[in-house]
């Protein structure tokens, strides 16, 4: 095999890693919280806290929260300080809630930044305190649910049991953590070798053809 065939085969090969490689989302998602993604509250929380998939980067006004009143005619919004990232897990921001919030829904808003990738983010959740929510916040909970890309509360449990050819047309998603980018993994590497192979032949086929027509000449 001559030299321009074997760049060929690694070229054929590459692209098929690049279109079959899993790729990973970027910036610290929200993972869970306290309180939970519309969790109903018999009282006042004392503190509030998020997780995200990522550690974050402590960096003044990187990392901040805000906590808003979305049900009473006299809605309000007031910043959370200080905000706390701990040594043990730098997953976790955390604020003292010094304020008696009344019976209402209530949303928890931040913005972060990965110590991963350097990255920002931001989102909110809702939660409620002694009160349930009504049809029409249910759906707007449910509309924020899916743009943190999590399954709203019992959505999960209710849902019918999935098939196997359901379960392998619904694409996953991933998130990425620590081992993200570690290694290529069986299927990136198989790939290669069925790309790798694949361009080999078909090279190998045109330089055939090609000599023959070369002696047919």
């Amino acid at each position: 095999m001559n030299k321009s065939r074997l760049l060929l085969a690694l070229a054929v090969g590459a692209l098929a890693v690049w279109f079959n490689a899993p790729t990973a989302s970027a910036h610290a998602a929200y993972e869970s919280s306290s309180p939970d993604f519309a969790e109903e509250l018999n009282q006042s929380p004392a503190e509030v806290s998020l997780r995200f998939t990522q550690e974050l980067f402590r960096r003044d006004g990187a990392n901040r929260l805000w906590l808003s009143a979305t049900r009473t005619s006299d809605a309000w919004e007031v910043e959370l300080t200080p905000v706390a990232i701990s040594n043990e897990d730098r997953h976790v921001m955390r604020a003292s809630l010094d304020l008696d919030l009344e019976p209402g829904r209530y949303t928890l808003r931040w913005t972060n930044l990965s110590a991963e990738d350097g990255d920002t983010d931001s989102g909110s959740i809702p939660f409620y305190v002694a009160a349930e929510p009504t049809i029409s916040e249910i759906e707007q909970d449910r509309a924020i649910a899916q743009e943190l890309l999590i399954a709203y509360p019992g959505d999960e449990a209710d849902a019918p049991a999935a098939t196997d050819t359901a379960a392998a047309a619904t694409p996953a998603v991933v998130r990425s953590d620590r081992s993200d980018g570690a290694s290529l993994g069986a299927g990136p590497i198989i790939w290669l070798a069925v790309g790798g192979f694949a361009a080999l032949v078909v090279t190998g086929a045109l330089g055939f053809h090609l000599g023959s027509r070369r002696r047919s000449v």
